[in-house]
C-alpha cells in the first residue's frame, strides 16, 4: 500500500513540475516578445559578397533600394519592419543574384547580399552590349562599374529582351559531338566558361568574334594573330593544340609570321602567314 502510495505521490510531483517548468518557459517568452515589440531598429548592418574586387552593388545603392518605398527602417520597432518584402525589393535589382535581410535582438537589421557573376559581355550586330551571367542569365551593363571579362561581337543577333540563353543540356561535356549543334550564343557561354576556368587561357584572350560563316575566332591580348575555332566540338583538343603549338612550334619559327591560326580540324593545326603561304 504504502507502495502505491509512493509512486502516486512521485506522479505527481513530476507532472507539477513539468506544469512549473512550462509556466516559466511561457512566462519567459511572454516576456522576451512583449520586450522585442519595444526594441527600435538601431541601424542597417550591410554585407556585400566580394565587394572589393566587385562593383556592380554598394552600401549606398542598398540602403536606396530599402528605403526606396518610403518607410522608415531606423528608429522603427523591429516587429514592424518587414524582412521578406527587403529581400524581395532587393533582389529585383538586376545586379543583385541573392540576398538574405534579417534583424537581431540587440536592434539592428542585417543584409547579407550576393552580387551576379558575368562571364561574357555580348555586343550583338545592332551594337546593343549585355552580359551573361554564370548561370546563362542576361544583365544589363553597370554606368560605375564594368566587369573584366571576354567580350563577344560579330555575327550575333540575340538581343537583352531575350532575358536568357536559349535551354540546353547542362549535361553536355565539352567532348559531346553534339555540341555543333547549340545555338552560337550558348557556344560562346560555354567557352567563355572554359576559358575563365582556366588562368592562363584566362589572361590570354581578351575577344571572341563571330564571323560571317558563324565561326568563332579568339583574339589574343598580345600579337595578330587570328585563331579560328570553328565551333566548340571538341574544344579541350583544340586548346591542347593551339598549346602545344605556342610552346614548340610558333617560338622556333617566329609568332609574328603568322595572322590565322585555325584549329577547326581534327588532329592537325593549319597556319598562315602573312605572305598568305600556309605550313
Amino acid at each position: 500500500m504504502k507502495i502505491n502510495l509512493n509512486k502516486k505521490i512521485t506522479r505527481i510531483l513530476t507532472i507539477t513540475g513539468y506544469v512549473a517548468i512550462a509556466g516559466v518557459v511561457l512566462v519567459l517568452m511572454s516576456f522576451a516578445n512583449h520586450r522585442s515589440t519595444k526594441v527600435l531598429c538601431e541601424g542597417v548592418v550591410i554585407n556585400i559578397e566580394d565587394e572589393s574586387i566587385k562593383g556592380f552593388v554598394d552600401r549606398s545603392d542598398v540602403m536606396e533600394m530599402i528605403l526606396s518605398k518610403g518607410k522608415k527602417i531606423i528608429g522603427s520597432p523591429l516587429v514592424d519592419i518587414n524582412t521578406n518584402v527587403l529581400e524581395k525589393i532587393i533582389d529585383a535589382n538586376p545586379y543583385v543574384f541573392k540576398s538574405e535581410v534579417y534583424s537581431t535582438i540587440d536592434g539592428w537589421v542585417h543584409v547579407d547580399i550576393k552580387q551576379r557573376s558575368p562571364v561574357l559581355r555580348i555586343i550583338n550586330s545592332k551594337d546593343e552590349s549585355f552580359y551573361i551571367d554564370d548561370r546563362g542569365k542576361f544583365m544589363p551593363l553597370a554606368e560605375k562599374y564594368s566587369e573584366p571579362v571576354l567580350v563577344a561581337n560579330g555575327n550575333l543577333n540575340d538581343t537583352y529582351v531575350q532575358q536568357q540563353l536559349a535551354p540546353f543540356d547542362e549535361e553536355l561535356t565539352l567532348e559531346s559531338d553534339s555540341l555543333e549543334k547549340l545555338p552560337v550564343l550558348t557556344q560562346l557561354f560555354l567557352l567563355a566558361e572554359k576559358l575563365k576556368s582556366d588562368s592562363s587561357w584566362d589572361a590570354m584572350f581578351e575577344q571572341i568574334y563571330v564571323n560571317e560563316n558563324n565561326e568563332i575566332e579568339l583574339i589574343p591580348r598580345l600579337g595578330n594573330q587570328v585563331i579560328l575555332i570553328g565551333d566548340i566540338t571538341n574544344l579541350n583538343q583544340k586548346l591542347e593544340k593551339l598549346d602545344n603549338l605556342y610552346k614548340h612550334g610558333l617560338p622556333s619559327t617566329g609568332w609574328e609570321q603568322y595572322e590565322l591560326i585555325n584549329l577547326k580540324y581534327k588532329n592537325q593545326v593549319v597556319c598562315k602567314r602573312k605572305d598568305n603561304k600556309q605550313s
